[in-house]
């Protein structure tokens, strides 16, 4: 597999767990004691060897380009100067299958990694993980039992998504390494009127699970990012 050097963060999404604030906040921007959920996402991203990042936005999302620019009143330069951080905005919100495959002109048919904006880590570095593991690798995490029906959850094959009855307590958590094929798969179910299941597409795939060692956590939700808050800011 050629080097890793691309990554795509969806940043479309209503943030519908964190309204009201999610109306006039995008959640990628609420923040982790003085930097944005985002930053730590393109901070752990660099350091797994990520030069170029596409973040896909909705109508409502300047203030994510904004951060990343340079601040003249007060003289700030961009938080990440020698990165290649794109944004493109995807016109309508129907899932992140459909919100990924308007990646694929600028992946350029390169391997890339899926930072979803829900998930953070401490200690180990994910994207570094699933690099090693090589391409349509997924990352998993040991969840409780009784939030194992909120993930997608790996049976051993492939990821069922939210099971009444899980198969184990290995959750897909937020980071994938894909081959471009997966552009061809979420095609097939593509009519821009319907929601595309990510989980559904993935399986298609020959998934390499990595079970990360790293402390994750879903800030998708308050209590997760308050957890986050605790353990991130000392």
């Amino acid at each position: 597999m050629s080097k890793v050097t691309k990554a795509v963060i969806p940043a479309g999404g209503f943030g519908t767990r964190f309204l009201p604030i999610t109306r006039a906040v995008p959640k990628e921007m609420l923040p982790i004691g003085d930097k944005p959920i985002i930053h730590y996402i393109v901070e752990e991203l660099i350091a797994a060897g990520i030069t170029d990042i596409l973040v896909l936005i909705g109508r409502g999302r300047e203030c994510l380009v904004n951060y990343f620019d340079y601040h003249p009143e007060l003289d700030l330069s961009p938080p990440f100067p020698n990165i290649n951080i794109t944004f493109k905005r995807v016109p309508k919100a129907l899932g992140a299958a459909h919100n990924i495959y308007h990646a694929r002109n600028w992946v350029c048919g390169e391997p890339f990694i899926v930072a979803y904006s829900d998930n953070i880590f401490l200690d180990v570095n994910p994207s570094t993980e699933l690099i090693k593991a090589g391409a349509n690798s997924i990352c998993l995490i040991e969840v409780s039992t009784e939030d194992a029906t909120k993930y997608g959850i790996w049976d051993g094959e492939q990821l069922i998504e939210k099971p009444e009855n899980p198969p184990s307590n290995l959750a897909g958590f937020g980071r994938y390494l894909l081959s471009p094929e997966i552009f061809e798969l979420i095609e097939q179910d593509l009519d821009n009127t319907n929601q595309v299941c990510m989980s559904a597409q993935l399986n298609k795939l020959s998934l390499r699970p990595v079970i990360t060692t790293a402390r994750g956590f879903d800030i998708g939700n308050k209590y997760g990012w308050l957890e986050a808050i605790k353990c991130f800011v000392k």
